[in-house]
């Protein structure tokens, strides 16, 4: 019994591992997936013994990102939980820490724009629907942390969370260009394509929490 939780405690210590590698690499990197071989020599492992534990690289990033937004559903709660005050103030406290997680992690959004092109089509569908059940999970149970912090009625927490993520989502893939950053920095006529991605996060989401809170008061 000892011997089996050892041995699963080392396959978790080097999973971990091979995660951390995998986002070093790719946090640094242009963009791309790096090679299993790639992330195996940055872990000091085997190419061999990342096969062992993940059958692609598709496979390694799509843990990648599951860890990411687990770690920021985490966080929601963690705010929500913690906030007093009135419903916008709790709603405000979480805002702050939300966009402070997208700043802090920016790779998460990188690997969320692949997920929807490259990694669904060289996964396993098995394996994208366990990611997809852990995710919704997940998301659920934040969702009643929400409802009860805001008193919502049942299921409109994952609601705005899910609406949450896809206006963030949005937002980045419209500004993200580097070339339209540049250029609107030299031609005067293409300066709305000049923005700040936290100050348009940080409005867009106060403005529609403000109005989604408003709706679900008059709705009562």
């Amino acid at each position: 019994m000892v011997r089996h939780a050892i041995a699963s405690e080392d396959k978790r210590a080097r999973r971990k591992i091979i995660l951390a590698a995998a986002g070093t690499l790719f946090t640094s990197g242009d963009g791309s997936l790096p090679s299993a071989a790639q992330i195996a020599s940055e872990a000091g492992l085997a190419k061999g013994t990342v096969y062992l534990y993940f059958q692609t690289k598709e496979e390694i990033f799509l843990a990648l990102l599951l860890e990411g937004l687990l770690t920021l559903l985490n966080e929601i709660e963690f705010a929500f939980q913690n906030a007093s005050g009135t419903r916008d103030a709790k709603a405000a406290a979480f805002l702050t820490t939300y966009v402070s997680y997208v700043d802090r992690c920016p790779e998460l959004l990188r690997l969320d724009a692949l997920c929807h092109g490259v990694l669904e089509k060289n996964l396993d569908p098995a394996k994208l629907r366990e990611f997809r059940l852990a995710f919704v999970t997940r998301l659920a149970q934040t969702g009643i942390v929400v409802e009860h912090a805001l008193r919502l009625s049942g299921g409109h927490g994952a609601t705005l969370l899910m609406r949450t993520f896809a206006l963030t989502r949005g937002l980045w893939q419209s500004f993200q260009s580097h070339e339209e950053q540049t250029a609107s920095k030299t031609d005067p006529t293409l300066a709305p394509l000049c923005t700040n991605f936290h100050k348009e996060l940080t409005e867009a989401l106060i403005e529609y929490w403000r109005g989604a809170l408003a709706i679900r008061r008059s709705a009562k």
